[in-house]
């Protein structure tokens, strides 16, 4: 919590154990147990302004979850973190997500922690999730991967030194109004840590603007 605070975030998170998908139903629940205590202790120390959620955890386990969710949301957290790792199990995730919301007060923010691949997020948000967080776009930018409206491209590839246009047609960031694929591409072959700060301001404007979308839809009524 001390690092927390001396970072500046706005939103910080108590301290948890993020159980892998394979830990059995005992140690689950042992590791939830740390987890609950760990989250009194971390509403005890803190002394900022700054909004702390408190995580749930539980792994693949419905009571574990629900009863981690009813224990985290009677603490005075200011939101709510949904942890776990299923590894590829996606259809598993959005079960889990059913549990827990269920349990949670609505008033209240709710962050599914390490989630964030396109294909996920309308889902999650349909699910009752309020904010996420993964290293998707910058991730991807430090492999040469820009996302457009044309799909995932690989600017590493030798066929785009001959494309000599805008990342993304459609993309009004300042990296598609000044920056071509050809000299991306160059740039990226050449080994030039420029390119990986255009891919991830790029990416991060996409996945903001994907965002934006989905709640421009809510806001019609649409979603």
């Amino acid at each position: 919590i001390k690092i927390q605070e001396k970072i500046g975030a706005d939103i910080i998170f108590s301290f948890d154990e993020c159980t892998p998908p394979l830990a059995n139903y005992e140690y689950t629940k042992k590791s939830i147990l740390k987890t609950h205590n760990w989250a009194k202790k971390c509403l005890d120390v803190k002394k900022t302004n700054q909004a702390l959620f408190g995580i749930i955890q539980g792994g693949r386990y419905k009571d574990l979850r629900r009863e981690s969710a009813k224990f985290i949301s009677d603490l005075p957290f200011d939101g709510f973190g949904i942890g776990g790792e299923f590894g590829k199990e996606g259809s598993k995730m959005f079960e889990m997500i059913g549990w827990v919301v269920n349990e949670l007060p609505e008033k209240k923010p709710r962050h599914l922690l390490g989630i964030g691949y396109l294909k996920d997020i309308e889902m999650v948000i349909k699910l009752g999730i309020d904010l996420f967080d993964c290293t998707v776009p910058t991730h991807y930018a430090r492999r040469g991967i820009a996302f457009t409206s044309e799909g995932k491209l690989n600017l590493k590839q030798i066929k785009f030194l001959k494309k000599r246009e805008p990342l993304d047609k459609e993309c009004v960031c300042k990296v598609c109004l000044n920056y071509k694929k050809d000299y991306i591409c160059h740039l990226l072959r050449a080994e030039e840590l420029t390119a990986f700060k255009l891919l991830t301001f790029h990416n991060l404007c996409y996945f903001n603007n994907f965002v934006e979308d989905i709640r421009t839809k809510i806001k019609k009524g649409e979603i």
